[in-house]
Formats: structure tokens, C-alpha cells, sequence
């Protein structure tokens, strides 16, 4: 495999991880007469690597949290939104902002109770956890919030929620047009979306994990481009 000396950058700026790499002349010493291909093979190199990141990523969130297959789909939600050409060389990983909600994580029941269902059926308390390595923790609220439940929207999101109480709401009936239900002065209480760490939070702690694989990984797919440039040409 050639010696390619140079520079390789893979970091976190804001919510945006940028590969790209320093020292495009060491490069050039690299194919000689090839030099002319040095963009080409940089190129390559940074686009898989940007790829390969990206997977790695979200398989070491998914390792680390305790996300369902609804919080497994808000993870994909981290996009390469810049290609390396050969006229820029460098390419971009997006980390998505957003609120997660709780419900998004393992949770028990998983079941939305309503009407009678809510005393004759549901558990004293809903339990969800965020790291796979935690226990399951009762969501007994506190201060002015109720204990966790969970709730169907009229758009069909179900989430975990939480009444403020002694608030009042005038969205007075449920998702599908019955009276919800009223504290002792005979208001709809509002509903407050109960949150767990963002996807962005969330890849930003999985790069760190995967950042020094991943700057060896851009230097092995350079050295091999390389090779391949030289082979090709019979050097």
C-alpha cells in the first residue's frame, strides 16, 4: 500500500462533521505522473469515508440508547448533505436537531389507554429508560407535572405526555372526538410532550466514539486509491 503522508480532518463543527484532508501535495509526491489524478482519488476516499461514517454512527447510537423502531427511524435522520467533488474537496454529515419524545424510547406498556381502559386496565405508572444500560424508571412526575402517559394525536403521533396541572386547554376533546379527561374544577388540562435526548445529542456522543476509526478508515481508502490510480497506469 503506498505512504501516503498527509493529513486527514474529521470534526464536529456546530452540527455538522466535515472530512476532509490537509497536505494535497503529499498526495501528488505519491502518484507522480499521476499527479493530475490527485483530486480523483481525494475524491473518493473522502465520499466513502463520509458514507462508512454515517453508518457507524447511527449503529453506535442504536448500541448506546434504548431507542424503538421509531427512534431507530429518527436516527437515520442523520444525512450526508455534501459530497467532496473534485473542485471541493471535502465532504458533510447533517445532525438533525430535534426533540426527542420520550415515547421514541423503550417504554412499558406500549399500549395508549383512554375512557375506562385508564383505571381498569393501565399500571399505576408507565416505565421508560433512555441508555440500554439503565434500569427501567416509574415517570411519576413531579412539581406541577403528572405522572407520564401516553397519548394519541389527532395526526396519529402517539407520544409521552405529561398534564400540567391546574393548567387549562381548549383542545377539550381526544384524537378520536371524546370529552378527555377533566381535573376537580372541570378543565382540560395541557398536555406537555415529555423529552429524551435529541438525535442530535445523540450522534454527537456516537461520533465521538467513532472518530478515530474513522480517520484511519479516510487514510486506508486514500493509500488504496492511490494504488489503484498507480496500477492502472502500470506503475
Amino acid at each position: 500500500m503506498s505512504g501516503v503522508n498527509t493529513s486527514v480532518k474529521m470534526v464536529l463543527e456546530g452540527r455538522n462533521v466535515e472530512v476532509y484532508i490537509e497536505g494535497l501535495d503529499t498526495v501528488e509526491q505519491a502518484l507522480g505522473d499521476m499527479k493530475g489524478k490527485t483530486p480523483a482519488a481525494i475524491k473518493v476516499a473522502i465520499n466513502s469515508t463520509a458514507r462508512e461514517t454515517r453508518k457507524r454512527m447511527i449503529t453506535a447510537a442504536k448500541a448506546k440508547y434504548a431507542v424503538n423502531a421509531k427512534g431507530q427511524s429518527h436516527l437515520k435522520d442523520l444525512k450526508q448533505t455534501k459530497k467532496a467533488t473534485n473542485r471541493s474537496l471535502n465532504a458533510q454529515l447533517f445532525i438533525s436537531k430535534m426533540r426527542n419524545d420520550l415515547a421514541y424510547f423503550q417504554h412499558s406498556p406500549t399500549t395508549v389507554y383512554s375512557g375506562r381502559e385508564v383505571f381498569e386496565k393501565a399500571p399505576v405508572w408507565v416505565k421508560a429508560k433512555v441508555l440500554k444500560i439503565s434500569n427501567m424508571t416509574a415517570l411519576t412526575g413531579s412539581g406541577n407535572l403528572s405522572k407520564g402517559f401516553l397519548a394519541k394525536f389527532q395526526n396519529g403521533h402517539i407520544g409521552m405526555v405529561q398534564r400540567v396541572i391546574g393548567s387549562k386547554s381548549s383542545n377539550t376533546t381526544t384524537a378520536s372526538g371524546k370529552k378527555r379527561w377533566t381535573n376537580r374544577s372541570g378543565n382540560v388540562e395541557k398536555l406537555q410532550t415529555m423529552g429524551a435526548p435529541s438525535a442530535s445529542a445523540m450522534h454527537t456522543k456516537a461520533w465521538y466514539e467513532v472518530k478515530e476509526e474513522m480517520e484511519e478508515y479516510l487514510m486506508v481508502k486514500l493509500a488504496q486509491r492511490v494504488d489503484q490510480i498507480l496500477e492502472k497506469a502500470g506503475q
